[in-house]
């Protein structure tokens, strides 16, 4: 299997491996064996144990005494954990967004929901978008300390957005939601988009916490 093209063997594994895992092409709890993927990807162990280790660092990868290294399964309590933390820098992000908000800004951000709107009934495309859709709102805010850590946590909620589209009936509430927030910003009502994205964000915490919670077995 080709590994993508990046700086270096390592890079292009860690985003091979990352979207495999957000796609749920690997699934939850599955074991990673470096010899195996080393064979796959067709290069030596070394990038492998790399990849693993920058994957852990986000992760989506962690280390077993009894299994080795393993994909990160969800659960109710490291869930709220994460939000409890995402949810305040996002807010921050997305009202300090709206002071910096231009209307070439909000062309692009209203170009992105269209399409999500269109990608509705394709998951994989959809959560793509998603991702591209908070993000350029929380570039406006011109705050990379705070993005970068935002998008730490994204990525270390990736078990949690897969299993939230996996799950999920249809993107339709999810879409609204989007709109309230685009509403907000071209209203440029700072608190309103805010408290926009903190209703968007806790929707998925109380919908994944509600799944894990009637499927035990997920829990490690």
């Amino acid at each position: 299997m080709a590994i993508p093209l990046r700086t270096t063997i390592t890079d292009g594994l860690v985003d091979a491996l990352r979207d495999e895992i957000r796609t749920g092409a690997i699934e939850p709890g599955s074991r990673l064996r470096q010899a195996e993927v080393a064979e796959r990807f067709q290069v030596s162990t070394t990038p492998v144990r790399e990849a693993f280790a920058a994957l852990e660092r986000d992760g989506l990868l962690v280390s077993s005494p009894h299994r080795g290294v393993v994909v990160f399964k969800p659960t109710v309590e490291d869930l709220k954990e994460t939000y409890e933390i995402r949810i305040p820098l996002e807010a921050a992000a997305t009202e300090k967004a709206v002071e910096n908000m231009t209307d070439a800004n909000l062309a692009e951000i209203k170009r992105l929901l269209d399409r999500m709107a269109d990608a509705a009934d394709d998951r994989k495309r959809y959560s793509k978008l998603n991702l591209e859709f908070h993000s350029a709102i929380y570039d406006v805010a011109k705050r990379p300390k705070l993005e970068k850590l935002i998008m730490e946590l994204r990525e270390a909620s990736a078990a949690y957005l897969r299993l939230y589209a996996a799950r999920s009936p249809n993107g339709r509430e999810t879409q609204q939601e989007h709109e309230a927030i685009y509403d907000a910003l071209v209203a440029r009502a700072p608190k309103r988009a805010a408290q926009a994205m903190v209703k968007h964000l806790q929707h998925t915490v109380d919908f994944v916490s509600r799944s894990l919670e009637q499927e035990p077995e997920i829990a490690p």
